[in-house]
């Protein structure tokens, strides 16, 4: 990859070249390159967390940012370790630091692909209240974000020559899972609250459904 200290440049290869970032993040420069696939992967996530703040706006518009990076940067450091572990039962003679700077491109990919979809949900939170259907819409977009991301991990495994691929996926499953109990874990993110974290710990399953189910019950 040409200029790889250029961070913008960075950013262009990751979305036009992303096995130029790949082969980067196994050079003398790789712990480098994976600090700014971090700090653009939190500030991207930021930034689309003020659009998920507007819902709600006023202390939301700071609160939403900080519990999205927050979350982001804790699922990761998570799931790193079984990361590393499942990489090396699939056969990966691979670095520590070469499967962290792939997690973190993996994360700044995502996050690009959500400033992308910010206007968007932009639109959708000035134009209805349904938290439920915010809360769905913002994770239909996180979905789609970290599928290419996961596409990135995956093909970083066949690089290094991977014998099997079923471990990778099953470590997937693993991060969204926890990407999505972080997101109950820090709740509310969408809607206002009187306390920065909440008071009870709570299944994501059962979360969701009972925000699905809140407007039926106001109603009764």
């Amino acid at each position: 990859m040409p200029n790889p200290e250029n961070p913008i440049n960075v950013l262009e290869n990751l979305l036009k070249h992303p096995g130029r970032v790949v082969h980067e993040l196994h050079q003398k420069q790789a712990p480098v390159l994976a600090g700014w696939l971090l700090i653009f992967g939190l500030i991207g996530v930021a930034i689309y967390g003020t659009v998920v703040g507007a819902q709600s706006g006023g202390a939301q518009m700071w609160i939403a940012p900080a519990k999205l990076g927050l979350g982001t940067l804790l699922a990761v450091l998570i799931c790193l370790p079984s990361l590393y572990i499942f990489t090396c039962l699939g056969g990966i003679d691979a670095q520590l630091r070469s499967v962290c700077g792939a997690l973190f491109a993996a994360v700044c990919l995502s996050s690009i692909l959500l400033i992308g979809f910010a206007p968007v949900a932009w639109i959708f939170s000035q134009s209805t209240d349904s938290i439920a259907f915010m809360g769905a819409l913002h994770l239909l977009f996180w979905v789609i974000g970290i599928r290419f991301g996961l596409r990135l991990i995956d093909a970083t495994g066949r690089f290094l020559g991977a014998r099997s691929r079923g471990h990778l996926r099953i470590w997937s499953l693993i991060f969204i899972l926890v990407c999505f109990q972080m997101t109950t874990t820090l709740r509310p993110i969408i809607a206002p609250s009187k306390t920065f974290l909440p008071t009870e710990k709570k299944f994501f399953l059962a979360h969701w459904f009972e925000t699905v189910n809140a407007p039926n019950q106001e109603k009764k």
